[in-house]
């Protein structure tokens, strides 16, 4: 899987109404430009701690794992294929799982 370029062009489909947090992850590049938007409708920019961050046997955190899990689910039980959307659902998951 490649990269993903967020922009402020795009970043609407990757962020949803009453979103406290965006999470990327290391197949993900910000512009500064979504950045901004995204600072600008107070939401905090989260990133992916697999990133600097692994367990004693090199795999990825648990987040990653979870993500991919869901990634999983959505495309093969419920058939969906739009990017933005399983992003968008992905990161609200995410952001249950953080405030718990």
């Amino acid at each position: 899987m490649g990269k993903v370029l967020l922009t402020k062009s795009n970043i609407d489909a990757y962020i949803s109404n009453n979103q406290s947090k965006l999470y990327v992850d290391k197949n993900m590049i910000l512009t500064s430009g979504a950045r901004d938007v995204i600072r600008n409708k107070g939401i905090s920019i989260i990133y992916d701690k697999s990133r600097e961050e692994e367990t004693e046997d090199g795999t990825n955190s648990e987040m990653e794992g979870i993500t991919k899990t869901v990634i999983k689910i959505l495309r093969e039980q419920h058939g969906m294929t739009d990017a933005a959307q399983i992003k968008d659902v992905c990161n609200l998951i995410l952001i249950k799982i953080n405030k718990n």
